[in-house]
């Protein structure tokens, strides 16, 4: 009998062991699947997906500090076209020239008035030039509050008989200001 119970306590420890090995390895699979599955609530969280036209297409938030010194630019080129390239058209011209004032402060509608006054639009007009903007470089300084910037291009001026290329230097200041539909890169241009 004490025979027994010896084999009977050894089966005991070990099947008590067995146990306990199972349910430590079953726990550590629980908390890792636990992490993983949080880990991947918080990424679908940064991601969206839209759908057009039967596809479907990936996009991703990011913080704004990381896309900063892309946006920057983009803003001022955005500007820069809205003023420098377009065709004979009225309606157009105003659009553009209304959408590059928004996009700016007094400094942007203080140009647009002169050329205005001088008449530059209408001869435009008149004479059906096109301008087109070739943009060289731009740089901003992302490190400042204010974003100091300059930009180089070139103004292509065409006419039915001749082509005019023009040098573009400008230089100004950006202002962070909230995003909206027509300022998506949430800029307002600043001492241009």
């Amino acid at each position: 009998m004490i025979k027994q119970l010896t084999q009977l306590d050894t089966a005991f420890q070990l099947v008590k062991w067995w146990t306990l090995g199972i349910v430590s390895c079953c726990l550590a699979a629980m908390l890792a699947t636990g992490i993983y599955a949080l880990n991947a609530i918080k990424q679908a969280r940064h991601e969206i997906y839209l759908l057009n036209e039967n596809q479907v297409l990936k996009a991703s938030a990011n913080p704004r500090e990381s896309l900063l010194e892309v946006e920057t630019k983009a803003h001022i080129k955005q500007v820069h076209q809205l003023l420098f390239k377009f065709s004979p058209d009225e309606q157009l011209i105003n659009d553009q020239l209304g959408e590059a004032i928004y996009l700016g402060d007094g400094s942007i509608k203080f140009h647009v008035d002169n050329l205005k006054e001088s008449g530059y639009y209408k001869q435009v007009l008149a004479a059906t030039i096109s301008q087109q903007l070739l943009v060289d470089s731009i740089s901003v300084d992302v490190t400042q509050p204010d974003f100091p910037f300059t930009f180089y291009g070139k103004q292509e001026i065409i006419r039915s008989s001749s082509r005019v290329i023009r040098s573009l230097v400008t230089v100004g200041k950006l202002r962070a200001v909230q995003r909206s539909v027509h300022n998506p890169h949430g800029f307002l241009i600043e001492n241009w």
